[in-house]
């Protein structure tokens, strides 16, 4: 079985179809903008968990220790990357900072067919992570990602300290 098969049989909950349509909405916004691997692994995360950020509310619930959740999100990305990749709505360029990923010509009539609440909420947050970190480098992301880590997810660790003693 190819790679390829490989990724389309897995589960679609945050797998890679539904990391891979969610980089793909976040690089259709960014257009014609390229993204490295890492800045992809950050605004997933931040696109999901926008109110970490001062955003929208999340389209995902909070949950605890969630700021794990981008040290592994990368293989799901890299396989959702390919998969789009080879549908012609993700490119892949090689560029002198080092491989870059953009959505392409087709990338934004695609997204426009698909109707739903969860994509028209995931658009919306796009447009949001887009137009709110576009000035940043990807140090400067991954620095103010570093300074907040630790408080994503940590109010529950707080919250269950409080109830360890209730009956």
């Amino acid at each position: 079985m190819s790679e390829l098969q490989s990724i389309c049989r897995t589960e679609p909950f945050n797998g890679p179809i539904e990391i891979g349509l969610r980089t793909l909405v976040i690089l259709t916004e960014a257009f014609p903008a390229a993204y490295s691997l890492q800045r992809l692994v950050i605004s997933d995360y931040l696109v999901v968990h926008s109110d970490d950020a001062d955003g929208p509310q999340g389209l995902h619930p909070q949950t605890p220790r969630r700021s794990g959740e981008l040290l592994v999100r990368r293989e799901s990305l890299q396989r959702g990357l390919l998969l789009y990749q080879s549908r012609g709505l993700i490119e892949r360029r090689y560029e002198p900072d080092g491989i870059m990923f953009a959505a392409t010509e087709a990338s934004a009539a695609f997204v426009d067919v698909l109707e739903s609440q969860y994509v028209s909420e995931l658009r919306s947050r796009a447009e949001w992570l887009v137009s709110r970190f576009k000035a940043m480098t990807d140090k400067e992301l991954d620095d103010f990602v570093e300074k907040r880590l630790g408080i994503w997810g940590a109010e529950f660790e707080f919250e269950s300290v409080l109830w360890e003693d209730v009956p």
